[in-house]
Parts: structure tokens; sequence; C-alpha cells
């Protein structure tokens, strides 16, 4: 209940800003990136997202892609 509420509130400032929705995965992948972002070791984010696959690594490569065109902007 509380997730769902959450959610339904953070759509509605979302839509008011024009910025449309979003679904609650979207944090789960946030908090990956986030704690990659911070050098934590990839084992530790699979554990603290609950994923019992191997599924995490899809955002582990996705934040490697983003985080290295990123980075290479500053150079």
């Amino acid at each position: 209940m509380v997730k769902t509420r959450a959610i339904e509130t953070i759509n509605h400032i979302m839509l008011a800003w024009g910025w449309g929705t979003m679904f609650g995965h979207s944090f789960r992948i946030g908090g990956a990136s986030f704690y990659l972002a911070s050098k934590v070791d990839p084992e530790i984010v699979r554990i603290a997202g609950r994923w019992k696959s191997l599924a995490y690594e899809t955002y582990i490569r996705a934040f490697e892609q983003v985080a290295s065109q990123h980075l290479g902007n500053l150079s």
C-alpha cells in the first residue's frame, strides 16, 4: 500500500510538470546505479536489490556505458 501510494504521488507530480510517469522499478534501477557509482561491490548491489538471478548485471553494463560517455565528455 505504501509503495502504491508513493508512486501515485510521484506520478501526479511528474505529470503536473509534463514529465510523464514512472514505475517502482525505476527506483531499483536508480538505486543500483547509485551504489555502483559509489563503487559498492556489485555482489552487494545484487544482494541489496534482492536479485536472485544475474539480471542486475544488465544495470551494471548500462551504468558503465552511460558513465563512460559522460566522463568522456569531461575531458
